[in-house]
């Protein structure tokens, strides 16, 4: 865990806090949302410093949040949602998730090697190819058009090929060696274009090969209730998931998706401070307080338990 990273978030949600304590019950009347289309998410914003709200006496320093900023916080609501959803844009996170109570997955330093194992560059560039809309890479799991930040290579664990096969080590499997037969499972949904999943996992498949020495099963289904079903019976080492917004709020993605007694969380990840921190979340009203706990929840989610691969963003399109 980078724990140096944390705590910086940490302190940035304590200081905020106290700032809004010493405000004497003043707050600024909240700015229009924005209108929501598909030109409306840029691709290359400025840096992100969110300066807090100052006291009568004290000018604090800026607030840093990682990645890049895609909405200012004067431009996110109050409560769930702090988006508006463009239904025809609905953002859409495509990721992997594990079965974290099957071995060898309930190690996450073997889920941090897969991880580290995975190209997202290739995967997105592949995935333009098959309709998928704005499509961009992803080592985290809530969308920037929701989360308000894009945090690609700044929380999550990216691309390392080096570093994947040094953790496959520690992980007690050099080389790959002994490791154990997995079987990843994917579907065949989406009528304009059927196979893009698993064309998409047969890559990344071959990137767990080249990387980590490793040999992964490929099951496709193509009911998606059955599909469905299996997951629901915890049967398989790794699957395949994409999740397009109900409501414009990182609390549809990560509470929604990955709390420990969601009906969705079908790989069992199970962290008590995960929870707790998105259940904070949705108890608050200011939106830089709520960011900030969102992205440490992010980090713990796709980065120090590496119960989830985000592999790209992008707008909903393929349907089940």
């Amino acid at each position: 865990m980078n724990t140096a990273r944390i705590v910086k978030l940490q302190t940035a949600v304590c200081a905020l806090s106290l700032l809004l304590l010493s405000a004497c019950g003043q707050t600024a009347p909240a700015a229009p949302l924005p209108t929501i289309t598909a030109a409306a998410f840029p691709t290359d914003a400025p840096a992100s410093t969110v300066t807090p709200i100052s006291t009568n006496t004290n000018t604090p320093e800026p607030t840093t949040i990682p990645g890049v900023q895609i909405y200012p916080i004067s431009s996110l609501g109050k409560s769930i949602p702090w988006l508006p959803l463009d239904e025809g844009n609905k953002p859409m996170s495509v990721y992997f998730g594990f079965n974290v109570n099957k071995p060898p997955f309930d190690n996450a330093v073997v889920r941090q090697a897969f991880a580290a194992a995975i190209d997202r560059e290739q995967v997105a560039k592949e995935a333009k190819g098959f309709k998928f809309r704005n499509v961009t890479p992803a080592t985290s799991l809530t969308p920037s058009q929701t989360l308000g930040q894009d945090l690609y290579g700044d929380i999550g664990i990216p691309f390392d090929p080096a570093r994947a096969k040094d953790l496959l080590n520690q992980a007690g499997y050099p080389g790959g060696e002994s490791f154990p037969s997995v079987t990843l499972i994917v579907s065949t949904r989406g009528q304009d274009a059927p196979e893009a999943y698993t064309e998409l996992a047969q890559t990344i498949i071959g990137m767990w090969k080249t990387h980590l020495g490793v040999d992964v099963n490929l099951e496709v289904e193509s009911n998606w209730g059955q599909y469905l079903n299996i997951l629901k019976g915890n049967s398989r080492d790794i699957y395949e998931m994409g999740w397009g917004a109900d409501i414009n709020d990182p609390d549809n993605f990560l509470k929604f998706l990955f709390y420990s007694t969601s009906e969705f969380n079908y790989g069992r990840f199970n962290n008590p401070e995960f929870d707790r921190l998105v259940d904070r979340a949705a108890t608050l009203s200011d939106p830089l307080e709520r960011q900030l706990l969102y992205i440490q929840a992010e980090e713990i989610l796709t980065e120090t338990e590496a119960g989830v691969i985000p592999l790209f963003h992008s707008l909903y399109y393929l349907r089940p």
